[in-house]
Formats: C-alpha cells, sequence, structure tokens
C-alpha cells in the first residue's frame, strides 16, 4: 500500500518591508516552494506569506487567516521556518496550533527541529513563544525609552513633527501658549468645528 501523499504549505513572514526583509521573504518563499515541490511524497499546497507585519498578534495577518481557513479542506502539514515567524504571542501560538491539529494539521519549525504531533511539541513552542513574546516586549520599551529620552533633551527627529511643536536644526522646539492657541483655533477650523 502506498503511503498517503501529504498536502504540504509553508508560512513566510517579515515584521518590516524593508530591502533586507523582503530579500528574507522572497527566499523563504523560494526555498519553500522547491522544498515541497521536490518532495515525491508531498503535494504543493501554497505558500502563504506575510509581509511588513508583526507576529504579536494574529488580527491584521491576512495570509496567517486564510492559512488557518483552509486547513481542514487542503493542507496535512505546515512548514515554518521558526516559531518566532509562526507567533511572538504564546496565546495566539498555542491557540493556532490546537485547532490545526484538532483538523489534523501538523506544524514543523524547522529552526528549532520539532513538530507538533510530537507529545511535547506544544510545550516547546509554548517555551519558545514566550521568550519570543518578551523580547518583542523589551524591544518596544527599549524604543519607547530611547524615543522619550531624546524627546527631553530635544533631540528627537521624526518624520512629521509632533502637534505643538516645531523643528528648527534637527530639534524640537515647543510652542509659546500664543502660537499653540493660535494653531489650535486653525486645526479647528481647517476640521470644520468652528
Amino acid at each position: 500500500q502506498q503511503p498517503k501523499r501529504l498536502r504540504v504549505a509553508a508560512y513566510a513572514r517579515v515584521s518590516s518591508d524593508s530591502t533586507d526583509q523582503l530579500n528574507s521573504l522572497s527566499v523563504q518563499v523560494d526555498y519553500y516552494t522547491h522544498l515541497i515541490q521536490e518532495n515525491p511524497n508531498w503535494d504543493f499546497a501554497g505558500i502563504y506569506a506575510d509581509e511588513g507585519i508583526t507576529g504579536t498578534s494574529t488580527k491584521h495577518r491576512e495570509q496567517f487567516n486564510r492559512l488557518m481557513d483552509d486547513c481542514a479542506p487542503l493542507i496535512d502539514r505546515v512548514l515554518v521556518k521558526s516559531a518566532s515567524r509562526f507567533a511572538r504571542n504564546t496565546a495566539d501560538a498555542l491557540a493556532s496550533v490546537r485547532e490545526m491539529k484538532s483538523l489534523g494539521v501538523t506544524v514543523v519549525f524547522e529552526k528549532e527541529g520539532f513538530d507538533t504531533e510530537t507529545a511535547n511539541g506544544e510545550m516547546i513552542l509554548s517555551m519558545i513563544c514566550s521568550v519570543a513574546q518578551e523580547e518583542s516586549l523589551s524591544i518596544s520599551k527599549n524604543m519607547k525609552w530611547g524615543i522619550r529620552k531624546r524627546m527631553q533633551s530635544g533631540t528627537y527627529v521624526t518624520v512629521s513633527t509632533p502637534f505643538g511643536y516645531r523643528q528648527e536644526n534637527r530639534k524640537l522646539i515647543p510652542y509659546e501658549l500664543k502660537l499653540l492657541l493660535f494653531a489650535l483655533f486653525m486645526r479647528s477650523i481647517w476640521q470644520g468645528r468652528v
């Protein structure tokens, strides 16, 4: 009896749309396309790829959500580069894996070398995602701290100047109260409130 051919898909994600990240995404897509198509026991079920999307939530990850919808009728196995590409939120990762498992779909995490078919796969995933989630929170806190410090020192430079400030020689200068009130008045006129 011939072994059942598996319908295999891959999920790829990058968190920004910078050139380096987009190159990484295209490399992931090419790699998984060839890997799946060259395996004689697998049927290619597609590549699902989100670009410029954070992994901290599945809410706005269009391709990830499409993958979840396609699992039951079209997919038996999903390949992912790493757990952090799958999700950086432990609750989302576990909920998604459990839903896939209930539909008979296995998720394989290549970098970490485990899949959800194994008995301890879910435990390993929860530990890895917890670390990724903490790393993401730490990066966010560090960025916010850096922005606050640069704002306090007057050296914060942004693409758009925050309301109530003007830029002079790459420094943010707060408007005087009279100018600020005038700016508020003009803004309300512009928005049609007055």
